[in-house]
């Protein structure tokens, strides 16, 4: 078993009422550093975050995810359940998207349905 099956079978194990619990409690940098990220470097997307956001220009998406073979971009906006962008992040968001770029929210929710995966093996040009 590789480790993004792996990742998908720990997922897999847990009862709906788990899923609902670990994607209420998840915060974003969780979201990011154990989910996110780690299916993106496995499928070889070049990522980029802001560390540290305080001296940076209000709004800028939090992940930027680019397919260096596939040429496909994801800019996405990570965002805890039930929490909505800023204005200044909505913003950046409707600029992209205006832009021609694949922009959108992503939520622990769509971890736990398997969206996030699936949008990363399709910009990489795998099936998930």
């Amino acid at each position: 078993m590789n480790l993004l099956d792996a990742m998908n079978d720990s997922l897999d194990r847990l009862d709906e009422a788990a899923k609902k619990k670990l994607a209420k409690t998840m915060k974003e940098e969780d979201l990011r550093d154990d989910h996110i990220v780690p299916i993106a470097r496995i499928l070889g997307y070049l990522i980029y975050w802001t560390w540290n956001s305080r001296h940076s220009p209000a709004g800028f998406p939090d992940i930027y995810l680019l397919h260096p073979q596939t040429g496909v971009t994801l800019i996405r906006e990570l965002k805890r359940v039930g929490k909505k962008p800023t204005e200044a992040q909505q913003a950046w968001l409707d600029a992209f998207v205006a832009a021609g770029f694949d922009t959108k929210v992503w939520t622990p929710n769509d971890m736990i349905s398997g969206l996030i995966r699936e949008e990363l093996f399709r910009g990489a040009g795998r099936a998930a």
